[in-house]
């Protein structure tokens, strides 16, 4: 299958997108504890040199199999630090029940204070560890990773609404000395997962599990929100806040282009019009926002001058939050979705803001607000994950999806949640 990215992609774009690909892998690769009890743990951001975090991990676990198609990266040293980062994971990193702490320390993959154990950032640890699985197939990284997906026990994590909906909670958060007693000191469960967001690819490990029923599976998939909504001539379901990473951050793993779910949606289709609705927003907003009439746009989070920022644009189910913060990643997630309305974003970045990047590729924020331009200092790493892997999807690899979909147990997942292959 082609994507209309690899067709029409200026060479120009293409260029840029190479470099930033190339810079965000290495950003990984430099961030990553190189050995010891941490090894393959990367950090939260690079100024907080002592704080990992495991989704950003996740993230790189993928990328690095990128650096290797791509050749930035020896596919033996990334064998042997994935090897490393899966064992961190599996034996160092606290789980809960299978679902490992969020925040950890870098060196030692002890757990960072009260950090929660999170759905989320699990799910991402583990999709970028089945990447890594499937297209290094080194049987110690293949066990390992088959282990951590089955002591995950889903049956804790999820529960029944008022309404009737199975739902998969949020995180468990426990003491600093980690008294798992339900209540004691704060402990407990937090939230859960009722709306659409970026937890799409959490559903596919769910269902992959053997101890999980096809009709457990497809009743976590039907209880989360999918309210429809349109900005601009553009329909989608839509998420609450109206933050663009959560509808590209599923897209970085699993394929959804080449499926459908059991109510026929095109979960591609429908991050493209979010996509595109967050343009027009942002277009709309350009009388009222400097960063917005220079043809920046996708509100998203990351940082911004004021510290981490979320940000949103319509559609959404209250009026967005945004204080004229662009991160790049936003654009170079949208790049395969939507290359033609994309390049003009990223030509004003490139041309007019040399500001915005330095040896690691793009800044995570760019601010026009004030009396001069802001760029963030500090790169996340979630960010340049993202931007690394969607970045080479959309110069053509299929690397990531190929791996994560042929993963016997994402394969399995697919299967008892009733997606068609199209």
């Amino acid at each position: 299958m082609t994507f209309p990215a690899v067709d029409t992609l200026p060479s120009d774009i293409r260029d840029l997108t190479e470099e930033e690909v190339d810079a965000s892998i290495r950003w990984l690769w430099r961030f990553s504890t190189p050995s010891g009890a941490g090894t393959g743990l990367v950090l939260d951001k690079d100024d907080l040199p002592d704080v990992a975090t495991v989704a950003a991990t996740g993230f790189a676990l993928a990328a690095w199999c990128v650096g290797v198609e791509r050749g930035i990266l020896d596919r033996g040293d990334v064998l042997d630090r994935v090897r490393g980062a899966v064992r961190t994971l599996e034996h160092t990193v606290p789980q809960k029940n299978g679902f490992l702490a969020h925040f950890v320390d870098a060196a030692t993959g002890e757990r960072q204070g009260r950090s929660e154990y999170s759905t989320i950032d699990t799910t991402l640890a583990l999709c970028g560890a089945v990447v890594a699985a499937s297209f290094l197939d080194d049987a110690e990284v293949t066990a390992a990773v088959d282990r951590m997906l089955e002591r995950i026990d889903w049956d804790w994590i999820t529960t029944v609404d008022d309404s009737g909906r199975t739902l998969v909670r949020m995180a468990w958060v426990a003491s600093a000395t980690d008294d798992y007693a339900d209540g004691a000191d704060g402990d407990g469960f937090v939230s859960q997962w009722d709306m659409t967001a970026e937890q799409l690819p959490m559903y596919l490990l769910a269902a992959g599990h053997p101890g999980v029923t096809a009709e457990r599976a497809q009743a976590l998939w039907d209880g989360f929100d999918k309210p429809v909504g349109e900005y601009g001539g553009h329909e989608c379901v839509y998420e609450r806040a109206g933050t663009l990473f959560v509808y590209h951050f599923p897209l970085a793993f699993y394929p959804l282009q080449r499926v459908r779910d059991r109510d026929g949606r095109d979960w591609w289709a429908n991050a493209r019009e979010a996509t595109l609705a967050n343009k027009a927003w942002c277009a709309d907003q350009a009388a009222r926002s400097k960063t917005f009439a220079a043809g920046l746009w996708g509100p998203a989070a990351g940082e911004g001058p004021s510290g981490y920022v979320v940000n949103g644009a319509r559609p959404a189910g209250h009026e967005p939050r945004w204080d004229g913060t662009i991160p790049p990643v936003s654009l170079f997630g949208a790049l395969a979705l939507a290359p033609d309305e994309v390049a003009p974003a990223l030509r004003v970045l490139r041309d007019e803001h040399p500001g915005a990047w330095n040896e690691w590729g793009a800044t995570d924020g760019v601010n026009l607000e004030g009396d001069e331009p802001w760029y963030a200092g500090p790169r996340y790493g979630l960010n340049k994950g993202a931007t690394a892997v969607l970045g080479a999807a959309a110069l053509g690899s299929t690397v990531v999806w190929d791996a994560f979909a042929r993963h016997p147990w994402i394969a399995r997942g697919v299967d008892k949640l009733g997606f068609t292959a199209v």
